[in-house]
């Protein structure tokens, strides 16, 4: 599998350029770019709205004309808008170029490449590199992007995922031609129904779960940095403090991720949802820095457990010659979330506060908890009648 570790360096890039700016932007803009609370939710949601208009084209452009060259063109789109974002010094031209880097829309086109190259009884363990590649992105983002910052200011980090950029489409270059496994360039067309009902049902779950496990993610670094801040935490200590908590959350899901990876199901996991929505709830009071650890943990346990399980799971609903349709809808719906949790988020915390954004996340992530479960309890039921 020569091409693997190649598309988990390029899933770490794409979830870089996403998680690099959080632990400081919504301090950074106010400081350097003079930005509202509605422009750092843009700022931060705009590059999922780009994401959302173009995972879909590009997974089917994968399928026609190969992965690798949708790949390259859009790493070189993703570094354009680095150097954009990384120029300007107005909230308006960061937004541009984050919308820019959005347009990279190459998640669902990573996750068919690996359903390409690995055969579906090693598949989940692939999968499981793709959470690696995440859990690593984040963990990085949230380390070196305040000591970035810090150091050199706001633009480092988009000179910095830029420079990734470019190193990752030499790199894609490299890769010979004849790699490329994309079914409609070697012939393998499959011209069946492209999911079948039970499988349209599972699917339409697992988007509306990483779409909702998004959402909450950005909503949340809307105010996390100030809480931090408030709570006595300087920003160069930000990125010990989110180090710390990620390494005690992954700890946390090892076994439920091995247990996950051994059942093998198609069905959504619903534990995470309730844990979030707790760390909501902690986080509407008047947070220590032992609470605001705890909330953290609880926050990132959720969203690393589905970000790890999740792909794996789509991934075994479609057939070879639409994997890249399917992924594109998956990753488009992942991206939504991360529209919507900036530009909505922004706008709730600008009219409303902070507290209402989290209790609004809360309520959203018990009503998705209640109606799954429901939902569950009727399939089971469904086939034991059967």
């Amino acid at each position: 599998m020569p091409t693997i570790g190649l598309i988990y360096l390029l899933y770490f890039l794409r979830m870089l350029g996403l998680f690099c700016i959080l632990p400081v932007f919504s301090i950074a803009a106010v400081e350097e770019l003079g930005a509202t609370s509605w422009q750092i939710g843009l700022a931060v949601g705009v590059y999922g709205i780009a994401q959302c208009l173009l995972q879909i084209p590009l997974g089917w452009a994968s399928d026609r004309y190969g992965r690798r060259r949708v790949i390259l063109m859009a790493l070189l789109v993703f570094a354009a808008g680095s150097v954009i974002a990384a120029l300007s010094d107005t909230a308006l031209g960061v937004i541009a170029g984050r919308f820019l880097q959005g347009s990279a829309a190459i998640a669902g086109v990573l996750l068919a490449w690996i359903g390409d190259v690995v055969v579906p009884e090693r598949r989940s363990v692939a999968m499981a590199g793709v959470g690696g590649s995440i859990a690593l992105a984040f963990g990085f983002s949230m380390v070196v992007g305040p000591w970035l910052y810090s150091t050199l200011g706001l633009s480092s980090l988009f000179w910095f995922c830029g420079g990734l950029a470019l190193v990752a489409a030499l790199l894609v270059l490299t890769l010979d031609e004849r790699q490329d496994q994309s079914p409609q360039i070697h012939g393998h067309i499959d011209k069946g129904p492209w999911l079948t009902p039970d499988h349209r049902a599972s699917l339409t779950f697992i988007c509306v779960g990483i779409a909702l496990n998004h959402f909450v993610l950005m909503a949340v670094f809307l105010m996390l940095p100030q809480a931090l801040v408030q709570a006595g935490v300087a920003v160069g200590d930000h990125g010990l403090f989110y180090l710390v908590v990620l390494v005690l959350s992954l700890v946390f899901i090892a076994w439920p991720l091995a247990k996950d990876r051994r059942v093998g199901s198609t069905s959504s996991a619903v534990w995470p949802f309730p844990l979030m929505a707790i760390a909501m709830i902690l986080l509407t009071t008047e947070p220590t820095p032992g609470l605001l650890v705890l909330a953290s943990i609880l926050l990132f346990m959720g969203f690393n457990f589905l970000e790890a399980s999740y792909p794996s799971r789509a991934t075994l609903l479609a057939s070879a010659s639409r994997r890249g349709l399917v992924m594109g809808i998956y990753s488009t719906c992942q991206f939504a979330g991360i529209a919507l949790g900036g530009t909505a988020g922004g706008f709730i915390v600008s009219v409303l506060g902070d507290a209402a954004l989290l209790i609004v996340c809360a309520t959203v992530l018990a009503l998705f908890t209640v109606v799954e479960r429901a939902a569950l309890r009727s399939r089971f039921e469904a086939g034991v009648s059967g």
